[in-house]
């Protein structure tokens, strides 16, 4: 199925109490957690910095939750070389019950009371990403950063480690494992019309994009894949400019999105587009429907 078909097919009181106690909020009146609807984001966990170097052009929140339901993660990776040029990602469906129980445990971390920057383990952990989480619920925007998430083990901290700080690594570490795990412990109810994973098909692209003539063959002795350049965009003026080598970004969408997510889905890691007498590498990040159809200024 092509992606423009795709599009078109696709067209507890003391929980409560604990949410409002958690949040310094109350709940709206029939007891629900007011939260974004349609396309506006919810929930995110999504990893920053460390040794990503430029790899934020292109790396996935590792957890998104939509106004409607929609999650979207990370799907699983083939562990083949070259890999695909288009990276896994699966999407489904919760119930607005789900979403309400989603919502109550991240409540019941007892860590989004506030936007928090917790850095501790910068003394003792070097080159770690920052796991960012963005929470949009009960009318306000929570964004609780914390560095090196997952790289100490409870109860083995360094001595003189933050004290406050231990019992936030435990609470979002956890956290972190039960939204990476949601079939292990939502009910099948939880899901709408109870259906399972499927590919999430994107609006739209974000390209990084490098003239390859000069490169040498591929150490691997794998020989390049060649496909023709799929849109008529000129490829050597394609995007921005990057500070990372000779990389340009832009974003495709509409009838270029979906003739790039087709060639892409015939592409490898090794792949070269062509234009003319020339050959380009190119490496895709899918946009969430939430992000806008741009590049990032900076890391």
């Amino acid at each position: 199925m092509k992606p423009s078909a795709v599009r078109l097919a696709r067209i507890s009181q003391a929980l409560l109490l604990l949410l409002a106690a958690c949040s310094g909020g109350s709940g709206p009146s029939d007891g629900q957690i007011a939260h974004p609807t349609g396309d506006e984001l919810v929930l995110r966990v999504e990893y920053r910095g460390g040794m990503l170097a430029g790899g934020f052009f292109t790396t996935l929140p590792s957890f998104t939750l939509l106004g409607d339901g929609r999650v979207i993660l990370p799907g699983a990776q083939i562990d083949i070389f070259p890999g695909p040029a288009l990276p896994s990602v699966q999407v489904r469906q919760l119930t607005e019950a789900g979403v309400q129980t989603v919502l109550n445990a991240v409540a019941a971390s007892g860590q989004f009371a506030r936007s928090a920057d917790w850095r501790g383990a910068q003394n003792f952990v070097a080159d770690a990403p920052d796991t960012v989480f963005t929470l949009n619920a009960d009318g306000r925007t929570v964004t609780v950063t914390i560095y090196g998430l997952g790289t100490l083990v409870p109860g083995e901290e360094p001595p003189n480690f933050p004290t406050a700080e231990k019992p936030v690594h435990h609470a979002l570490g956890q956290l972190v494992e039960r939204l990476g795990t949601l079939d292990t412990w939502l009910p099948l109810t939880a899901w709408a019309t109870q259906q399972t994973w499927q590919p999430y098909v994107p609006d739209a692209l974000r390209l990084l994009v490098r003239n390859a003539d000069a490169d040498p063959p591929d150490e691997s002795g794998i020989a390049n894949l060649e496909l023709p350049w799929p849109t008529a965009v000129d490829p050597a003026t394609f995007g921005e400019a990057t500070e990372f080598g000779d990389f340009r970004c832009g974003v495709v969408t509409g009838d270029d999105a979906d003739a790039w997510f087709e060639s892409l889905s015939d592409a490898n890691q090794l792949t070269r587009f062509v234009a003319g007498d020339h050959r380009y590498q190119v490496t895709v990040r899918p946009l969430l429907p939430d992000e806008p159809p741009e590049c990032p200024s900076e890391a």
